[in-house]
This record gives structure tokens, C-alpha cells and sequence, in this order.
């Protein structure tokens, strides 16, 4: 069921760049609550799990090695995870290769925990994080191939492709199910990527140092609701 909620969101954040053009005004709310509310799944669920009955030195190296390896990214991708679209315009009507692998990559590495919980109300809660995270990034990337004057097939295609991205790293962390240390190594690596992002996420929707109301509602909306997700515990 994972694999199917996870690709069909990414579908529909895609997609919806030719139908709901409207979100594009709000994409910046949107990514704003998505941010917030991984945030608050990190602080409040991850990172108790990764460091319950945890050797404490290895479970930081490998978020220093998440949070690192989002930076690098960061570089090829153009920071289009947290919602930047750089366009060079001497490539328009090609394909954005290099930002495409690096999204890939990202959409990867943070889903491959995610059938590897051993407490299931964690699981579930880590997968509508990233359920909700999809629909902005989506988007986003939906929006930048678009930008690059490219036909709607090949648009579509790259939706596709990066929507199976998700359930892809999901599958692959289904052979490590009976091995703990390397599931929580897994697990970090993704927090790691994870607080790079929404940290990025949360500082850049401040200018002047003023934060906008607009994005600032949505960021309590997110936070709120990871709280509220405490009470399943």
C-alpha cells in the first residue's frame, strides 16, 4: 500500500502543474507546512528512535553523513528540493539532467527506511511526512521542466519516472528488515537529509529577517500536526 500512496501523491504533485495551476501561487505554503511537519517527525519520532538502544557515536556519524550528503545535492540540484528553480536559459528544450538525477537520488535515500520500523504507528507517521512532502516537490520539478520548453510527453515521462522514485527506495529497504544497526544507519542517513532540508526549508522563508505571515501560518500548521501525532503513542 506504501509503494502505491507514495507514487501516486508524487503522480498527482506533478501532473497537477497542468490542471491546478493555482497551486503555484500557494507552492510556497505548501512547502513551508511540509517542511515544518518533517521537522517535528524528526524531533518527535526519528530521532528517539534512532538513538533508543543505539551506539550514540555511530547513529551521529551517520547523520553528519545524511546531512552532508543533502549538501552535495544541493550543488547539482540546484537546491529544487527546498523550492528553488535555477533555469539555464542556453539549455532551454533540453532535459535538466543533472537536477533530475540529484532529486531522484534525494527521493531515494529518504524513502528507503520506511518499510523497516519495527513500530508501525512510526511508519505510518513517516509516510505521510513524505506523502506530504511529494506534493510540493512534485510540483516544483513539474514546474522546471516545464520552464525548459519541454513537450508535454517529456514532462509527463519525468513525472513518472520520479514518482517511482519513492516506492523504489521503499522496496530496496525491504532487504535489510531483519538487520537493525544497518536499518537505523539507514534511518539516519535519511534524518540526516531530512533536517538538512527542512531546516534549509524553514530559514529561507525568512527575508530581512522578517518572517512572512503567510509561509509562518503553514510552518505552525506542520509543527502542530506532528505534535498531534504524539497521540497515537
Amino acid at each position: 500500500m506504501s509503494y502505491s500512496l507514495l507514487f501516486l501523491v508524487s503522480l498527482f504533485g506533478g501532473l497537477s502543474v497542468f490542471f491546478l495551476t493555482r497551486l503555484r501561487n500557494n507552492i510556497k505554503a505548501l512547502l513551508s507546512f511540509s517542511g515544518s511537519y518533517l521537522l517535528g517527525i524528526c524531533f518527535l519520532h526519528l530521532l528517539p528512535e534512532l538513538f533508543e538502544n543505539s551506539e550514540v557515536e555511530r547513529i551521529g556519524i551517520f547523520l553528519l553523513i545524511g546531512f552532508f550528503l543533502q549538501i552535495i545535492l544541493d550543488y547539482t540540484s540546484g537546491g529544487i528540493e527546498h523550492g528553488h528553480t535555477h533555469i539555464n536559459h542556453k539549455r532551454l528544450k533540453q532535459f535538466p539532467t543533472l537536477v533530475f538525477i540529484s532529486l531522484c537520488i534525494h527521493a531515494l535515500l529518504e524513502a528507503f527506511p520506511i518499510q523497516s520500523f519495527p513500530d508501525k504507528d512510526i511508519q505510518n507517521t513517516y509516510l505521510i511526512a513524505l506523502m506530504i512532502h511529494k506534493v510540493p516537490i512534485s510540483f516544483i520539478l513539474a514546474s522546471l521542466l516545464l520552464a525548459y520548453e519541454l513537450s508535454k510527453r517529456k514532462i509527463i515521462l519525468g513525472i513518472l519516472i520520479f514518482s517511482l522514485m519513492a516506492p523504489m527506495g521503499a522496496y530496496g529497504g525491504t532487504y535489510f528488515l531483519d538487520n537493525i544497526d544497518l536499518f537505523k544507519s539507514l534511518l539516519a542517513i535519511s534524518v540526516g537529509i531530512i533536517l538538512h532540508l527542512a531546516t534549509t526549508i524553514i530559514l529561507e522563508s525568512s527575508e530581512k529577517h522578517q518572517i512572512e505571515w503567510k509561509r509562518l501560518i503553514p510552518m505552525l500548521a506542520g509543527v502542530l500536526l506532528a505534535l498531534v501525532s504524539l497521540m497515537n503513542h
